[in-house]
């Protein structure tokens, strides 16, 4: 009698954010789910073999604790996902292969931010070295994980999270130089965010899942592509201000700025689309209004984390005129007029 393939579910759980594990318990076909990401991340990348074990561990402990555990596995890439575990796990073909396949990433990240070509070969070499080295491995259900590309979670283009370690470790090498340290701008954005649900939002949530999903989506379509791109450095790529006034060369304010702006427009757009298509007294609209708040991080990660992303939507001329008020901000902290 021949015994069927291991099961994956079992390390895959273990390796999951505990507060996740009872959900993906309960989804009736995770093992069919785990071995079509695997098979579909072999496909992609063939020369490669990563034991599926290897890669469910991998998968399981990056999942989003935030994000439902459904929803989490439909948004994954499994392609980017296998070549990142590849490499995480020290295979010396998938350095290669990264290197041929997503390096240039970090040229583009660079040149974006004009580093000198002498600089640039610095810093790519220790993006290269972030990325596949590290002084101890990570041991997880005893897989040993090596080097950042571990911290790849698999929900946004692996093309644009290496350009954002590029950012970063440009950042650093950048601040190290000057003896400084920029502050993090990001507890602005949070004042503008939503905490935890009340009875009324909550209920509102659940009455008008569907429609405000589809209005999201409307909404967000609508944007201009830099509004997007915007968006999804900060929401799904998690850089912060301080990143992407640095890829745009303006100032942090204006950075904050454009982001802002870009969040209201998306803000304004779905409850315009929800308030034609539901009728609702002007108290539920402010409810309305509040879970549109609320949920716009969750729903930017599901809309512009998964494989609808194009790395086009990254290369953008900026109008001249935005940048004329982005060279010193004033003493208070306002761009000058």
């Amino acid at each position: 009698m021949t015994s069927g393939p291991p099961s994956l579910v079992r390390p895959f759980v273990d390796a999951a954010p505990a507060s996740l594990r009872a959900q993906l318990e309960a989804i009736a076909d995770l093992e069919r789910r785990l071995w079509n990401l695997a098979a579909e991340g072999r496909a992609a990348w063939p020369g490669l073999p990563v034991e599926p074990r290897a890669l469910a561990v991998f998968i399981g402990r990056r999942l989003d604790p935030e994000v439902d555990a459904e929803d989490g596995l439909d948004g994954l890439r499994p392609g980017d996902l296998y070549l990142a575990c590849a490499c995480a796990l020290g295979d010396a073909a998938a350095v290669t292969t990264f290197d041929r396949a997503y390096m240039r990433e970090v040229d583009i990240a660079l040149a974006r931010m004009r580093i000198p070509a002498a600089r640039a070969a610095d810093i790519k070499q220790l993006v290269r070295q972030r990325l596949f080295v590290t002084d101890e491995p990570l041991v997880v259900g005893g897989i040993s994980l090596h080097g950042k590309i571990a911290e790849y979670a698999g929900r946004g283009d692996l093309r644009r999270w290496v350009r954002s370690v590029a950012v970063r470790t440009c950042l650093n090498e950048l601040r190290r130089g000057k003896h400084e340290i920029l502050t993090d701008d990001d507890q602005l954005i949070a004042r503008h965010t939503v905490g935890g649900d009340d009875p009324e939002l909550a209920y509102m949530k659940r009455t008008y899942a569907g429609e405000f999903k589809a209005a999201f989506a409307e909404a967000l379509a609508g944007l201009g592509p830099r509004e997007q791109t915007l968006l999804r450095y900060h929401h799904v790529d998690g850089l912060n201000i301080d990143e992407i006034g640095a890829i745009y060369r303006v100032h942090r304010v204006t950075a904050f700025r454009w982001l802002e702006k870009a969040k209201e427009q998306l803000v304004e757009r779905t409850l315009e689309t929800l308030r034609g298509k539901l009728k609702l007294t002007s108290r539920e609209l402010d409810s309305v209004l509040r879970m549109i708040r609320s949920q716009i991080h969750l729903s930017l990660v599901r809309q512009l984390g998964g494989p609808s992303d194009k790395v086009d939507d990254d290369i953008e001329e900026l109008d001249p005129s935005e940048l004329e008020l982005d060279d010193e901000p004033e003493h208070d902290g306002s761009p000058r007029r």
